[in-house]
C-alpha cells in the first residue's frame, strides 16, 4: 500500500544520506584543481600589470637604480579585505599566511627584491617574521643590527628592510638624511593578540617611483623634557631622548608640537592604517 503524503516510517533517514569518502576526495581534487587555475590567471593579470606600469627587472651595473614593487598600502587594503570576508573552519593563521605569501611572490615576479632583517638578538622569531609575510621565493639576509640593514637597503635600491621596534638604539637617526632608507610599512597588516608571526616590525625601502598616500605619518623627534603624549600619536620606541613616534593626520601633529617640549622633528617615513579585528582567536566562523 502506498505511503500517504507527509508520512514517515521509522526506516526513513531524517536528511539527506552523507556523501562517500571517494564523493568527498573528487569535490576536494575539483576545488584544488579550481584555485590552480586562478592562481594561473591571476599570473596572466600580473603580466598585464608589469605591461602597464612597465615594473619589469632593471639589467643594470647599479643595483641602487632598482626599485621593489612591494606597495605597503595596497597589500594592507587587501588583507583587510581578506580578514573581513573570513570564515569557516579554517584558521586565520592559515589563511592570512597564505595570502601573504601569494601576494609577495607575485610582488617579486614583478619585480625581484631581497628583504634583509635585523635579527636584534632574536633571530628565530624575527626569521618566522620575514617567511610569514614575505613566503619562501623571496630571498633573505640576515644582520645582527640594524644599521647594517639601513645601509644594505641604501646600496640596493630594490631591497627591503625589516626592523624590529624592540631592538636596542636610537637607530632610526640613520634615516633621518634625505637620501636615507624611509620606514613605509608596519607588521603585521592584521595586528591580533595571538598573531603567529605578529613581532612589530617596520619596513624600510628606497623611495618607491610612485609614493602611496599612507595614513600616518612617522617622525624621530629629539625631545626637551619628559613628553606628555597627546591623543593621536603612538609612541614606536624611545630610547632615552629620542623618540620614534607616528601621527595620523594634522591635527595629532599640531597636539604633538603644542603638547610636547621638542628639540628636533624629521619625518622618517610613513605607513598604512593598522587593522585590529573585533574577533580573535585562531579560527573564525
Amino acid at each position: 500500500m502506498p505511503r500517504k503524503a507527509g508520512a514517515m516510517t521509522q526506516s526513513e533517514p531524517l536528511s539527506e544520506p552523507l556523501p562517500s569518502l571517494a564523493d568527498i576526495r573528487a569535490e576536494i581534487d575539483r576545488i584544488d584543481a579550481a584555485m590552480h587555475a586562478l592562481l594561473i590567471e591571476r599570473s596572466a593579470v600580473v603580466s598585464d600589470l608589469i605591461a602597464v606600469k612597465k615594473v619589469t627587472p632593471v639589467q643594470d651595473d647599479d643595483p641602487a637604480r632598482r626599485r621593489s614593487a612591494f606597495r605597503p598600502a595596497r597589500e594592507a587594503s587587501m588583507m583587510r579585505a581578506m580578514i573581513e570576508r573570513h570564515s569557516g573552519l579554517l584558521p586565520l593563521d592559515t589563511v592570512e599566511s597564505i595570502w601573504r605569501v601569494i601576494i609577495s611572490t607575485f610582488t617579486y615576479v614583478q619585480a625581484p627584491y631581497e628583504v634583509i632583517y635585523a635579527h636584534g638578538g632574536e633571530p628565530v622569531a624575527l626569521r618566522d617574521v620575514v617567511r610569514f609575510h614575505f613566503g619562501y621565493t623571496v630571498p633573505v639576509r640576515e644582520e645582527a643590527a640594524p644599521d647594517a640593514v639601513v645601509s644594505a637597503v641604501g646600496d640596493r635600491g630594490d631591497a627591503l628592510g625589516l626592523v624590529p621596534m624592540s631592538v636596542q638604539g636610537a637607530w632610526w637617526s640613520d634615516l633621518e638624511p634625505p637620501d636615507a632608507p624611509k620606514i613605509i610599512a608596519r607588521l603585521p597588516f592584521v595586528q591580533r593578540e595571538d598573531h603567529p608571526a605578529g613581532k612589530p616590525c617596520l619596513v624600510l625601502a628606497n623611495a618607491p617611483t610612485d609614493p602611496e598616500v599612507m595614513d600616518a605619518s612617522i617622525l624621530s623627534l629629539t625631545l626637551l623634557s619628559e613628553p606628555d603624549w597627546p591623543e593621536g600619536v603612538e609612541i614606536l620606541a624611545q630610547r632615552g631622548n629620542r623618540a620614534l613616534v607616528s601621527a595620523a593626520g594634522g591635527d595629532a601633529w599640531g597636539r604633538l608640537f603644542d603638547q610636547t617640549a621638542i628639540d628636533d622633528a624629521i619625518v622618517v617615513g610613513a605607513h598604512a592604517p593598522m587593522f585590529r579585528p573585533e574577533r580573535t582567536g585562531s579560527a573564525r566562523g
